[in-house]
């Protein structure tokens, strides 16, 4: 096992890469992507300009190494947040719990992809996109199962399972994004949520 672990150099530079990725999160959401240049991210983070283009060869590398990190981030913790113990509506709600959470937490990142994927136009986009999508699928075929599978314990009411996924992942989405418009607002409430679409959703078995 100890062979396994990184070498001092190894987590050095993980460490460095880590910290460049960070300053420049902070600085393509303050000011936009097209606005910063790989000079002002070296400035900030104390790298010399020659050693920032080490770890990424050119600032296109560096935004979409910074967006799939994040993306693979939040796929983990939605994965494990699905995989909680209890029942399918506990399952659901410790995901929608964790989705609030890791919202919250990255708000920088979230205005970044926002703000990029409405206006942006280079073209590594396309690459972002696909991988992006692929994580999303993957997130709604596991909450589709639980309503599948929620569905035959007579816990919901027999609609599709794949549209109700979606439409979970919709309402959620969008008191997410509501948020970003209206921070001073305090709707972003699982509960809330989850009562809005459960209404018409949820029996706890007490019909088929």
């Amino acid at each position: 096992m100890e062979d396994l672990k990184l070498s001092r150099k190894e987590r050095e530079y993980l460490r460095h890469r880590q910290e460049i990725l960070q300053v420049a999160l902070k600085l393509f959401s303050e000011r936009g992507f097209h606005n910063v240049s790989m000079h002002e991210i070296a400035q900030k983070s104390e790298f010399a300009v020659g050693t920032l283009y080490k770890f990424f060869s050119k600032k296109e590398d560096l935004y979409l190494a910074l967006i799939l990190e994040k993306a693979r981030e939040f796929r983990s913790a939605l994965t494990a947040a699905l995989q909680t113990p209890g029942d399918e509506m506990k399952k659901i709600r410790t995901w929608l719990e964790a989705k609030i959470r890791l919202f919250m937490d990255s708000l920088d990142f979230v205005r970044l992809y926002v703000a990029e994927t409405r206006g942006g136009s280079f073209n590594i986009k396309a690459g972002l996109d696909k991988e992006i999508k692929k994580n999303y699928e993957m997130t709604l075929k596991e909450i589709e199962a639980l309503f599948a599978s929620g569905i035959k314990k007579k816990l919901f009411a027999k609609f599709d399972p794949h549209l109700l996924a979606v439409a979970l992942e919709g309402i959620s989405n969008a008191f997410l994004f509501e948020h970003l418009e209206h921070p001073d607002k305090h709707w972003l409430d699982a509960n809330l949520i989850l009562e809005i679409f459960f209404q018409q959703v949820y029996t706890g078995g007490a019909h088929g």
